[in-house]
């Protein structure tokens, strides 16, 4: 995408609400319809009941590979343990607040989000502060609500938002579920998995009924597999069929370049982008954005 492309981006981005103005007095109410839809950003939040199952090495290395296919991607790291701020490629000196001080009213959105190497992906990163500020925050019922109505403020500015939580069951978990459209379900082929699935199913349940009732399943893919063989042996030797409608084609292998890559605090694809592990997170992200599509 070149300059001139990006300034029309930003000023389409300012002149929205005139631009629809503008549609429903000439009489075109579908043009209408597709800038609404053009200005929203899809928000998605990468969801797992379990520690270790590529949660958070998703949401960085899925943020960036967005990007490097020129999707416009916020990852917001709403981990107190800070994996996805770690792992993201981003000058830490340069933090002077986080989600936390957002979430407080310290600071706009706007001004905890933080640049990457990669010219397409933002981060709004994370800290302990976050821990302290979710109990505070968690003594108000409707406040699981507050991350959606903060995400208002720079939605239309990407294409994708990339939400981390943790792994527990905890007010942090429902309050990234419920500021998502969608969930993005990263699995091992492991026992636990089956598990780890109704659980979340379950969590996917409460909050639709209680907080974000358009909130979907926008797929499952596997993560650290040899085939898709050994993905559809699984399910049905799991009697997990009826799941298979949703399950990414794509898949991600065992890769010690993905490992690596998140020790030096970094994606894949700028570690080794010719390696399996960041050719398949590519291979993910188009395949989300063909389900938008």
């Amino acid at each position: 995408m070149d300059e001139n492309s990006l300034a029309f981006n930003r000023v389409f981005s300012c002149n929205r609400v005139f631009l629809c103005f503008f549609y429903s007095f000439v009489g075109l109410k579908k043009i209408t319809v597709v800038v609404m839809c053009l200005a929203m950003g899809t928000i998605i939040t990468i969801a797992g009941q379990r520690g270790r199952n590529g949660r958070s090495v998703t949401a960085v290395n899925l943020s960036a590979s967005l990007a490097l296919l020129e999707k416009k991607t916020l990852l917001v790291d709403c981990d107190p343990q800070a994996c996805s701020t770690r792992m993201a490629g981003v000058d830490l000196s340069l933090m002077t607040c986080d989600l936390s001080s957002v979430l407080v009213g310290k600071v706009s959105l706007q001004e905890a989000v933080l640049k990457t190497q990669l010219r397409f992906m933002d981060v709004i990163p994370s800290s302990l502060s976050l821990f302290h500020a979710a109990t505070r925050l968690s003594r108000n019922v409707g406040n699981e609500r507050i991350l959606r109505i903060f995400l208002r403020e720079l939605r239309d500015e990407y294409d994708y938002i990339i939400i981390d939580p943790p792994a527990s069951y905890s007010f942090l978990t429902v309050m990234a579920m419920a500021a998502a459209d969608w969930l993005v379900l990263p699995f091992h082929c492991t026992p636990e998995a089956i598990g780890d699935l109704r659980l979340l199913l379950q969590m996917v349940n409460h909050v639709k009924d209680n907080f974000q009732q358009h909130l979907k399943i926008a797929g499952v893919f596997f993560t650290q597999c040899c085939s898709r063989g050994e993905i559809d042996h699984f399910l049905e030797e799991k009697d997990l069929k009826g799941v298979e409608k949703i399950v990414y084609n794509s898949f991600v292998p065992q890769d010690n370049a993905v490992e690596i890559a998140a020790q030096r605090g970094k994606p894949v694809a700028l570690h080794d982008i010719e390696s399996p592990g960041a050719e398949a997170y590519l291979d993910v992200a188009n395949e989300l954005i063909s389900f938008f599509n």
